[in-house]
């Protein structure tokens, strides 16, 4: 890029006075990292601004709850008023209190929302933005918190096609991630036509950012940490003066287009650290701190996997484990993070967990219960979010998956609960506390008898009198049950005209599903199995059965599920009923292709 840098700001949420100081400080700071990288180089910034088509409606204290609520993905799920502060970005960490800020709620969680969901508002913005790039032929687009959203929905429209061609964008304290956002584009974030796309990522910015994964060239996060009091790790100056935006985001883009290819290459080469072509990992969990909630065969099932997936071809080296009290929340999550850590088209994944499986009340925005959700329980487990697998964490990690991705879920528990049945081994769930089971209970003064909260459902669309089993494997039989494996939060806010809709128009198929296996269905245990002197999940040891038979051709998953049921049925005693999850096209594929 030859003489100045061109670049086009676009401000994020907030108030933003055309020619305010702000404007300043972000030239100053994109100057700042242009000369740090390269003395002999400048920038010329110009900005497009928007507060003005926001002024079409207030934004009420009770909507603005409501979009924290939405944007939360699950609702607030610690009470209100001593926990919004801290749980904008990131429910792991204290609460901050955010009584007294009600303005800054309305200018943040509330203008994002009323951006989403008023799509004349965002076909305004996206006129707008559209306009300003052709008047100012820009080399560069840097797009922050909302503007990366307005962003975004501007060139992923067929409209603007090739707008960003042979441009770069940069996007920073960006909520392009969020779950919520990420529904409203039917699940799933792509790429878009341009040089290569720069995502500054603070993990401690509060307003609801989160990371994207999209697996493609011109793809790339940067992580940018910093840590200020209050709302400042969010400021737009300090992403752009980052020292992580210096170098490589702001020196590339000086460089000649080959030394830029060659760089990001190079870089994209050291950050995958070589081919990963088979990963899986295994857990299992027999000693669980209470005496009452201990298993015998989770590590059995482990190691009968793990001869299992040897003997289908993968190698023992690629293939991790994790026991007992080393299978924390903590120590799962940073695990499953390695398994789907730098996959790469047609790669293979496996997941599988032995253990208890368990139901969580979750909070919506009024304090009062709005759904129940599925987990898998850790050795630490304490009935809270934070000590639980949970699937709004781990669709994070698959959902932006390659569609040809060979990934693999496995669960021999349940979510049900674990009243133990005399004469076969006790079931793999927990029978939560009574101060957690309060949370789903009510007080019937007509009958005199505590009975079931009435929840309203998850999703109209996938609880229909038209739609079938599978679209209630989604949300449970009562309708408001965020089911395990599925990444409930990013299929169930869109009706399903408008859903496939807004696949049609983004031009992808949906978040990517996993082939997902389990023990059991909803409302259904999953027991233990004694083997002679040993003890293996009734699930587990019926499947390692089935898969060591040796026919002529490998059969589908689906006729793999029936097998695992008939045989189960053999074994008298064991009521429980497989289930399998899956793309439709992959439910007479193999399970374990090689």
């Amino acid at each position: 890029m030859a003489g100045a840098l061109k670049v086009l700001a676009v401000h994020g949420v907030g108030r933003h006075i055309g020619g305010g100081p702000w404007q300043q400080k972000w030239a100053n700071a994109i100057e700042a990292s242009v000369t740090g990288a390269a003395p002999d180089r400048h920038v010329k910034t110009e900005f497009v601004t928007y507060d003005d088509l926001f002024r079409v409606e207030d934004i009420t204290a009770l909507g603005t709850l409501e979009a924290v609520g939405k944007l939360l993905g699950s609702g607030i799920r610690h009470g209100i008023g001593d926990t919004l502060g801290g749980m904008f970005g990131r429910t792991r960490a204290p609460a901050r209190s955010a009584r007294g800020r009600p303005d800054r709620l309305r200018w943040t969680a509330g203008m994002v929302v009323q951006w989403i969901e008023n799509e004349k508002l965002r076909r305004k913005t996206r006129e707008h933005l559209a306009a300003a790039i052709l008047d100012t032929k820009p080399d560069v687009v840097c797009a922050h918190s909302l503007g990366s959203l307005i962003a975004y929905d501007t060139f992923v429209q067929p409209r603007h096609e090739g707008l960003m061609a042979g441009r770069a964008f940069i996007t920073f304290g960006s909520q392009i991630g969020n779950p919520f956002v990420r529904s409203q584009y039917a699940g799933r974030i792509r790429a878009i036509d341009c040089e290569h796309w720069y995502h500054l990522y603070n993990p401690e910015d509060d307003i609801f950012t989160a990371p994207i994964r999209i697996f493609d060239k011109t793809f790339e996060q940067v992580d940018c940490f910093f840590d200020i009091a209050g709302f400042a790790d969010h400021d737009a100056a300090t992403y752009l003066a980052h020292p992580n935006a210096r170098t490589p985001v702001w020196l590339e883009l000086l460089s000649a287009k080959k030394a830029r290819s060659t760089s990001r290459r190079e870089r994209g080469r050291i950050r995958r650290g070589g081919e990963h072509k088979n990963r899986a990992l295994l857990i299992g969990i027999n000693d669980y701190p209470d005496p009452e909630a201990r298993l015998e065969g989770c590590v059995n099932d482990v190691f009968l996997m793990s001869e299992v997936l040897q003997e289908h071809g993968l190698a023992a080296g690629q293939i991790r484990t994790v026991l007992d009290n080393r299978a924390t929340a903590e120590g799962i999550r940073s695990r499953i993070e390695w398994l789907l850590d730098s996959v790469q088209p047609g790669d293979r994944r496996i997941l599988y967990y032995s253990g208890h499986g368990a139901q969580i009340p979750d909070y919506g925005p009024d304090e009062s219960i709005d759904r129940m959700d599925e987990c898998l329980v850790p050795w630490d487990f304490e009935w809270s979010r934070e000590t639980a697998i949970m699937d709004d964490w781990f669709h994070e990690l698959y959902s932006q998956l390659p569609y040809n991705t060979r990934f693999r879920v496995i669960l021999d528990c349940c979510h049900s609960g674990g009243m133990t049945r005399a004469g076969i081994g006790r079931p793999r769930g927990l029978n939560p506390p009574d101060d957690i089971r309060h949370r789903n209970l009510e007080w019937n003064s007509k009958t005199r008898l505590w009975q079931a909260r009435e929840l309203e459902p998850l999703s109209e669309a996938l609880t229909d009198s038209k739609v079938t089993k599978a679209g209630l494997d989604y949300v449970g039989k009562n309708e408001a049950l965020g089911r395990f494996g599925r990444g409930t939060n990013l299929v169930t806010t869109l009706t399903n005209k408008k859903y496939d809709k807004a696949r049609r128009t983004y031009g992808h198929s949906g978040p990517y599903l996993p082939v997902l296996l389990q023990a059991c269905q909803e409302d259904q245990l999953a027991f233990e199995y004694r083997h002679g002197a040993n003890s293996y999940g009734a699930f587990t040891f019926t499947l390692a059965q089935q898969l060591r038979r040796t026919p002529v051709r490998p059969i589908g998953v689906r006729n793999l599920c029936a097998n695992i049921a008939t045989r189960l049925i053999e074994m008298k005693y064991y009521d429980q009923q497989p289930n399998v999850v899956a793309p439709g096209r992959l439910l007479d594929q193999p399970l374990f292709e090689a």
